[in-house]
């Protein structure tokens, strides 16, 4: 299959997917049966007027969705894989993975990500892990000729790979098809407002039903129940909500990459705010990713120059291309050294490499590793308690060490039980913490947040690095060696119990991470190919951009700067989107329960439903429509810092006022109904009546709900609230005042006596809702 037609073709499916998810839903199949019908018996003019409006609401939700879609499509490129392609002529560039093409040779190195089903050419200590593909984490060596399947991660060496497949026909391609796309992954708050939308379906279908089987037995004209149904279908279905949450979470993903944070997921947004558990990975993550040798010791023994020639002989032959040899390598000034026989790449599983050189007293094996590792396999005390001592210095002050060791023993490299080791060289290494990271740590610390260290270097150095950030209880630690006979119960009932997790090896982290999800939402922040299965288990994975390219690509968050620092005022902006999607979404729900229970008190009392489909329009314009522009106002440039995310669920946050405040407000409109109805001759009239007072009261609503979900609002914020309400009064007041408006949506105008009358019980109901608002605020402060 052609690439690029499968990339279009996947584009397709996406965009056919967002026009059914607008287009193809049950409030737009009433609403247009509601049209037809009214053409069809003779309200022409209302009918087509009602099916413009909601073609113009369709075109706009979908016209909001596909730029949202193509917004996060944009930012994604940013973060696009590549990999280094061989030319012809022998020499390597980079490409997008998308522009590979079948027997294209590539090569791949430490962290990588295979991006199609290849076959090894060549390679040097070659080795990958298949984690994200089976969810097994041991990584195991590739030999020439063999298949490497797309997904895989390079745990250790280099190699040419010939490319088989495109991409797009690999396993893991099609193993995830549906999960990349973009609207598939919906985030907690998303997911509930599409099941208030789907469950408001089911209860207007029963209202319809209610309707017709009424209509039917009080011969009830039919227009006056096909417009009740239309009126009914705009006011309980609150079908523009998903479509601002889309909105303000794609505002969000975009105002963040100013902050230099990337969201390949653009319903990160809200999970930045939802973090109870913060992991993150020591080097690269807490410190700098550039590491520095600080001294070089060699035991007695052995010369300056000899300790250097292995160690380059090492390095240059194992294929390790890490950040401490990296570092290691910048440090030794000696001469290329001699070839090796065989190799076995370092790896985050073993800890340590291997090469195998001939020499003068014949088969010699060179190893490279954290001192740990070889310290129990030292061939005398002597040797033991020289590396011992400067462990003891240094991994208190934070260092890290590496240790090249060698032994004449014949030895099978996968085992160190039973060979004697000496010491050739310790390097101390040295990077500082990365700028901002303890300011950073401590506003979540602040939040409550759990930070927690899961590194595979040496426990003294963790937790020494981790005191220096100003991380809290370090003196909690365990390491990987400890956990090795822990079950799957022993990771859910203990890891949450400690801080500081040391010498961890790649599975238990993916292990640790999927135990601590369970105590609360969990983010990992990591770099290292060792880090990838951990940050795609996590419930949010942030990644540096300078990390592996495959735990780049699995983060939801990428850091461009490769700093933390701007990482808590992008989670503090999170809240205050999170603060106002809750705000709108109150404003629908009060909306929906309005129309229900309006509706219900109606019904009781033998009364048809007064509102035409064209009189819900006119009072959503301002019960929804205007408040929507403040908000979103509001969102950009917030007026105070949000308080964080409350731990319960999102329609328990919000439906509860809303729910309360539309039985008053119903009750409310049930009482100026009944003082009108009898006092009118027209239908129009009291439409017109009940229109302002929907307003009104959802007018009032609205002033009040900033206070719920904010707490104490600033006074800019009731300046600005104050300011509104009165615009809205006097644009209310403007459009009844006006023929044409009154003539379009079917009212007429209130006379003054009448709409005084409105505005007092409004008023009233307002001044209870403030006294129940505090109620709910005080709740609120105790809860969290």
């Amino acid at each position: 299959m052609n690439p690029l037609f499968s990339m279009k073709a996947e584009r397709f499916f996406e965009l056919r997917h967002l026009i059914a998810r607008n287009v193809f839903l049950l409030i737009n199949a009433i609403i247009f049966s509601v049209v037809a019908l009214l053409i069809f018996f003779g309200s022409i003019k209302e009918g087509i007027l009602l099916g413009i409006i909601v073609v113009i609401n369709i075109i706009l939700g979908l016209t909001q969705d596909i730029h949202a879609w193509l917004t996060l499509e944009h930012l994604r490129l940013l973060a696009k894989p590549f990999v280094s392609r061989l030319k012809s002529d022998g020499t390597a560039a980079q490409v997008f993975v998308e522009d590979l093409k079948k027997n294209d040779r590539v090569i791949l190195r430490l962290g990588d990500q295979v991006p199609s089903d290849s076959t090894v050419i060549s390679g040097k200590g070659f080795e990958v892990t298949e984690a994200l593909i089976t969810g097994e984490s041991i990584p195991f060596s590739k030999k020439e000729g063999e298949l490497v399947l797309a997904g895989s991660i390079v745990t250790s060496g280099t190699a040419t790979l010939q490319i088989n497949t495109v991409f797009s026909e690999s396993r893991i391609a099609k193993m995830t098809e549906k999960i990349q796309r973009y609207t598939e992954n919906a985030s907690p708050i998303q997911r509930s407002v599409q099941r208030v939308v789907k469950y408001s379906g089911y209860v207007l279908l029963l209202v319809i039903s209610f309707v017709v089987v009424r209509a039917i037995e009080t011969s009830a004209p039919k227009l006056i129940t096909i417009r009740s149904i239309g009126a009914l279908s705009s006011m309980i279905i609150p079908q523009g909500l998903v479509i601002a949450v889309t909105l303000l979470f794609s505002y969000g993903a975009v105002h963040f990459l100013r902050r230099h944070i990337l969201l390949q997921d653009v319903n990160a947004t809200e999970k930045m705010g939802r973090i109870k558990n913060l992991c993150f990975d020591k080097t690269g993550t807490l410190t700098e990713n550039r590491l520095t040798v600080k001294e070089m010791h060699v035991p007695s023994g052995i010369s300056h120059e000899e300790a250097e020639y292995l160690t380059l002989t090492y390095i240059c032959e194992s294929g390790d291309s890490s950040q401490t040899i990296l570092a290691v390598h910048k440090n030794l000034t000696c001469a290329a050294g001699g070839k090796a026989l065989d190799t076995m790449a370092f790896s985050s599983e073993r800890r340590y490499g291997w090469i195998l050189l001939s020499s003068a007293k014949g088969k010699e094996s060179i190893l490279a590793g954290p001192p740990d590792v070889f310290l129990p396999h030292l061939s005398t005390q002597q040797e033991k308690d020289w590396l011992s001592l400067l462990v003891d210095t240094h991994g208190r002050k934070g260092k890290r060490l590496m240790c090249i060791v060698r032994t004449y023993k014949e030895m099978d490299p996968r085992h160190l039980i039973g060979n004697d080791l000496s010491v050739v060289a310790v390097f101390i290494l040295h990077n500082d913490l990365r700028s901002g990271i303890r300011e950073a740590i401590d506003f979540f610390q602040k939040r409550g947040v759990v930070i927690r260290i899961i590194s595979g270097d040496d426990a003294e150095t963790v937790r020494a690095i981790s005191d220096i950030a100003g991380i809290k209880n370090t003196s909690a630690f365990i390491t990987g060696e400890e956990m090795e006979q822990w079950g799957d119960l022993d990771f859910d009932e203990l890891a949450s119990r400690f801080s500081v997790f040391a010498r961890i090896k790649p599975e238990q982290k993916a292990k640790i991470i999927k135990a601590l999800k369970k105590d609360g939402f969990t983010a990992m922040v990591g770099d290292g190919a060792n880090d990838a299965l951990a940050i795609k288990i996590a419930d949010l994975g942030i990644s540096m951009f300078d990390g592996a390219p495959a735990t780049r690509q699995l983060a939801s968050v990428v850091l461009m700067n490769n700093s933390f620092a701007e990482f808590p005022a992008a989670v503090t902006l999170a809240d205050n989107i999170i603060k106002n999607v809750e705000i709108f979404s109150s404003i629908f729900f009060n909306q929906t329960f309005i129309g229900v229970f309006f509706f219900a008190f109606l019904s009781a009392y033998g009364f048809f439903y007064p509102f035409t489909p064209l009189n819900i329009t006119f009072s959503n314009y301002f019960t929804v429509g205007l408040p929507g522009f403040l908000i979103f106002y509001w969102a950009i440039r917030p007026s105070q810092e949000a308080a964080k995310e409350n731990a319960r669920s999102f329609l328990r946050r919000v439906v509860p006022f809303p729910f309360i405040a539309a039985i008053l407000q119903s009750l409310a409109m049930m009482v100026i109904f009944l003082f009108f109805y009898h006092d009118l001759d027209g239908t129009t009239e009291i439409r017109a009546i009940m229109v302002a007072s929907s307003i009104l009261l959802g007018i009032g609503f609205f002033s009040l709900a900033p206070f719920i979900y904010e707490g104490n609002t600033s006074r800019r914020q009731n300046m600005q609230i104050f300011g509104f309400v009165l615009f809205e009064l006097l644009l209310l007041f403007m459009a009844f005042s006006n023929p044409v408006f009154t003539n379009f949506f079917n009212i007429t105008a209130v006379p003054l006596k009448d709409f005084s009358v409105i505005f007092f019980v409004s008023a009233f109901c307002a001044l209870v809702l403030w006294g129940i608002a505090r109620i709910f605020s005080k709740h609120k402060e105790l809860s969290q």
